[in-house]
């Protein structure tokens, strides 16, 4: 051990001031690529509604005369009288998929009375109706108090698991409640586009 000590010193000193310029030249490398994820982060990967990037909506056990669709028409935030009621119980079972994958952080759902109480969610489904819906398990569960659901006040988001919505090409929840009918009047889905997060990490790489 003692034979390599020479060694060992002779490079510190002689190398010293290239070793320190490189530590100094990593550290700020590694700087501004935060600063440009950070400022990215904050210019274009806020969470926005996905409701325009919705291709295909369904709803099981809605009213004919009070349909999923009619509270999602305009790919916004509903502010019509319209609003999806439920037809045979409580329960409906919402089948949303878009048109590119997503990163889903949030949901608003508000009810002028009559709201939803829990929420059963799941991602990457294909054709899931009432009868199957139990042939797999829950991404997450929601109980839900009166006032995250309540039209009256501030409008409330419904957060979701940070990780486990991450990559979502459809979403599928199911909504139930202890009235004789469930009534939503606004639905939004909050998040972000997948590949604006591969984008962001693709910039990181190139200055990298």
């Amino acid at each position: 051990m003692r034979e390599s000590m020479p060694c060992a010193t002779l490079d510190c000193h002689g190398n010293a001031g290239v070793q320190n310029q490189y530590l100094l030249l990593s550290t700020l490398s590694s700087y501004v690529l935060i600063t440009i994820a950070m400022a990215s982060s904050k210019s274009g990967m806020q969470d926005v509604s996905l409701l325009e990037h919705v291709a295909k909506a369904q709803c099981l056990n809605e009213q004919d005369e009070h349909t999923l669709q009619s509270i999602l028409s305009l790919r916004a935030r509903n502010t019509s009288p319209s609003y999806l009621d439920s037809d045979a119980d409580a329960e409906l079972l919402l089948n949303i998929e878009f048109n590119q994958a997503v990163r889903v952080r949030s949901l608003v759902l508000q009810a002028q009375e009559r709201g939803p109480e829990k929420l059963r969610l799941r991602i990457n489904c294909s054709a899931i109706d009432f009868t199957n819906f139990e042939d797999s398990e829950d991404t997450q569960v929601i109980e839900l108090k009166a006032d995250q659901v309540s039209k009256e006040g501030t409008t409330k988001f419904i957060p979701l698991h940070p990780t486990k919505f991450n990559h979502v090409n459809s979403l599928h929840v199911l909504i139930n409640s202890e009235h004789d009918n469930t009534r939503i009047d606004v639905l939004d889905i909050l998040g972000t586009l997948v590949h604006a997060t591969k984008n962001l990490s693709g910039l990181a790489q190139q200055e990298d």
